[in-house]
């Protein structure tokens, strides 16, 4: 195996807590898949993160692209068409601001060779505010890995990654801040994200409240969620493995509060008693658990209204108070069934008042 090869293999490969699991990914973006680089610079690490396969003390084979290297690398695979993007991640190598500095180095250069497809920068905890600043004015989106919904949780799994509120919760304020002041000079379209890891010792009502914080107040693009899986010879590798089924309810509650306008209190009232989330459909379970909020009347209900109604998305939302708008006051399930199709009528009608 060549060094290049190598490189691909180890820094592609070992990234699995940022999502990096082979050097062609296909990354979901509104419905559709895309394929990106999503490489580490550097496999090595002082930090010694409990769930992570490239803890310090792990003996594991490590490797670290030099900035021409990632850079030749991700040009002839984007003129190949082979891709549309690089997400750019590392490990803590050596002082954070130095790691930094070379993510943003490579993206400076791609540019500056043509490159205009996507880049993604995750930055690390500790990030100074000027480089973020930087970050935001050369890619596309850029974010800090909180890692967990609360303190306590972070600080016993991630004992040396820094202060919780001011290496990382506070330089995910300042990525948001900086991509929409980035975002309204054309920059930095695809805003700020974060990710946080399940099954690491929190409940979902966790998850919930640090979601309503970085929807509503950090106003975040994305947030991304990677179940817990142990790792051979690290401390957690006895602990139990999350099921990706926990995860993807979470996604669906993230996309609840970010498109549905669904309030975190709404949410609450669908968690059992060990507060975690149901099974299924959570619109459906919302539904089920609030029986009085419907059936909604489409002739005068609100547009966080008509959102709750299962089978109805934000864009037939809005066409339905389009329609309103031009004078509509009455609709059939044939309407509908043009609206959202045939199962989706299905699902929402039963929630409705059609009377008009």
């Amino acid at each position: 195996m060549g060094r290049l090869e190598r490189k691909l293999k180890y820094l592609t490969v070992q990234a699995k807590w940022d999502k990096c699991q082979i050097p062609v990914f296909l990354a979901s973006a509104r419905e559709r898949q895309v394929p990106l680089l999503k490489t580490l610079l550097s496999s090595y690490c002082v930090n010694e993160c409990k769930y992570c396969a490239m803890r310090r003390g792990r003996r594991i084979i490590r490797e670290k692209w030099s900035i021409d290297e990632l850079v030749d690398v991700a040009m002839k695979l984007w003129k190949k068409g082979r891709i549309v993007g690089v997400f750019l991640s590392s490990s803590v190598e050596e002082d954070p601001e130095l790691v930094v500095q070379r993510e943003v180095q490579v993206a400076e250069e791609l540019r500056r060779k043509g490159f205009t497809g996507y880049i993604h920068l995750r930055l690390m905890p500790g990030t100074p505010r000027n480089l973020i600043k930087q970050a935001a004015r050369v890619a596309d989106r850029i974010g800090v890995n909180i890692e967990a919904p609360r303190m306590d949780v972070f600080s016993e799994v991630c004992p040396d990654k820094g202060d919780y509120w001011r290496d990382i919760v506070l330089r995910l304020k300042w990525c948001a801040e900086e991509a929409l002041r980035a975002g309204a000079e054309g920059c930095c379209k695809g805003g700020a994200s974060t990710q946080l890891i399940v099954g690491i010792g929190e409940t979902d009502l966790d998850h919930l409240i640090a979601m309503n914080q970085l929807i509503r107040n950090f106003k975040l693009k994305r947030i991304y969620f990677s179940s817990f899986t142990p790792i051979p010879n690290t401390p957690l590798e006895g602990w139990s493995r999350c099921p990706r089924s926990r995860e993807y309810k979470l996604y669906q509650a993230s996309f609840l509060m970010r498109d549905y306008k669904f309030t975190l209190e709404d949410l609450k009232t669908i968690l059992n008693e060990s507060e975690m989330l149901p099974d299924g459909n959570l619109k459906l379970a919302y539904a089920k658990a609030n029986p009085n909020k419907y059936p909604v009347n489409l002739a005068n209900a609100k547009l966080e209204e008509i959102l709750k109604v299962p089978g109805i998305g934000p864009k037939s939302a809005r066409k339905i108070l389009k329609q309103r708008r031009e004078g509509k006051e009455k609709w059939s399930f044939k309407d509908l069934v043009e609206l959202i199709g045939v199962k989706r009528a299905k699902l929402a009608v039963g929630h409705l008042d059609l009377t008009g």
